[in-house]
């Protein structure tokens, strides 16, 4: 059985409704959203990576600087998402 005949089965023209939800996004919220993916991962990579060699290898120096940087990293995300709220929400007087 082919796990995939079930879901292309359900709905056939999927990817092109992702393609015109895609294709509707304004370019600044699109390129906020890959750069903040994008950071998220790293930051989250550079954190737990930091911790392990700091906690089981004894590198505190180069642990603690990838921590460090995953935490920077984290931290710029949450003030892309924030930014991006703060934009789309309308003022009010």
């Amino acid at each position: 059985m082919d796990p995939f005949s079930v879901v292309a089965g359900e709905d056939d023209d999927a990817g092109e409704e992702l393609a015109e939800g895609v294709g509707s996004l304004s370019t600044t919220t699109f390129r906020a959203f890959v750069v903040a993916l994008l950071l998220a991962q790293a930051g989250l990579f550079a954190a737990s990576l930091g911790l392990l060699l700091g906690w089981f290898r004894a590198q505190w120096l180069l642990g603690g600087a990838l921590f460090a940087g995953g935490i920077a990293a984290l931290m710029a995300t949450v003030g892309i998402v924030r930014w991006h709220g703060r934009r789309d929400r309308p003022q009010e007087n």
